[in-house]
C-alpha cells in the first residue's frame, strides 16, 4: 500500500510524503504508483517554479517527500497546486482504496 502523509502546520501542508508501493502489480509496473508518482512530482515541480520547496526521493524504497514552508513566497499559488494534486490523489484512492491511503498530521 502507497500511504501519503499531509503534515500541516498553522493549517498549511508544509510537507508531503509518501511511501511504499501500492502492491497493485508488481514493481517497476504498477500504474497506481506511477500515478500516484506522477501527481507527487508534477505539484513538486510547479511548487518549486513559483516558490521554495525542497525534496527527497529513494528509489530503492519508493519513497518521496517534498516540503514547502507555511509563510513561502507566492504561498496562495502554492495551496492551489497542493490542493489539486490532493483532489487527484483523492480520486485516484476512490478507485484504488485498497491500494492508497491518505492521511492528515
Amino acid at each position: 500500500m502507497t500511504v501519503i502523509t499531509f503534515f500541516e502546520e498553522n493549517g498549511k501542508t508544509v510537507k508531503v510524503s509518501a511511501h511504499g508501493h501500492s502492491g497493485f502489480v508488481a514493481d517497476g509496473y504498477d500504474p497506481v504508483c506511477a500515478a500516484v508518482s506522477t501527481l507527487l512530482q508534477t505539484a513538486y515541480l510547479a511548487i518549486a517554479e513559483i516558490s521554495t520547496a525542497e525534496y527527497r526521493r529513494d528509489d530503492e524504497t519508493a519513497d518521496f517527500e517534498f516540503t514547502v514552508g507555511a509563510d513561502a513566497k507566492n504561498r496562495h499559488d502554492v495551496d492551489v497546486i497542493i490542493r489539486a494534486m490532493t483532489v487527484g490523489l483523492e480520486d485516484l484512492r476512490s478507485g484504488f482504496p485498497q491500494n492508497i491511503k491518505l492521511e492528515v498530521k
